[in-house]
């Protein structure tokens, strides 16, 4: 009864810890800026938009300065939320502004990368001509 002995993994691997510890880190700076907005918000009497404008500059400004990747900024702000939104800190202007960075981070990841949902490469060019005698687009009109 000689088997193979299976030994359990009990770490990730050095790229998906240092990733997650990333997120994590970013998370909390996420959270404590959201917090400290919300705050300075109140204090100076902001209407819901202005607030959430505020919160949401700061929130933007922790991860430009944190150079994080569109993942790791978007599962950081989706980690913040839900952290804030369990303990019952985050405001409905707070909530607004992490909407808005995150489809902010969502567009940037889609729509700048050619690979992303664009074709890539070259310019395709004007469609074919419905009419008779080809080439061009719609507004193509051959000389006489």
């Amino acid at each position: 009864m000689g088997g193979t002995v299976v030994t359990p993994v009990t770490a990730l691997p050095a790229p998906v810890a240092a990733a997650q510890d990333e997120v994590a880190a970013l998370s909390a700076q996420i959270q404590s800026t959201i917090l400290q907005a919300q705050a300075e918000a109140a204090a100076a009497g902001l209407s819901g938009d202005d607030a959430a404008a505020s919160i949401e500059a700061a929130v933007q400004a922790v991860i430009a300065a944190s150079g994080a990747s569109p993942t790791v900024a978007y599962q950081a702000l989706a980690s913040a939320r839900a952290s804030l939104s369990a303990s019952g800190q985050l405001s409905s202007a707070a909530a607004a502004a992490v909407s808005s960075v995150q489809a902010a981070i969502s567009g940037a990841a889609v729509g700048g990368a050619p690979g992303a949902g664009g074709s890539g490469g070259a310019p395709q060019g004007a469609p074919g001509s419905a009419g008779a005698g080809g080439g061009g687009g719609s507004d193509y009109r051959p000389a006489t």
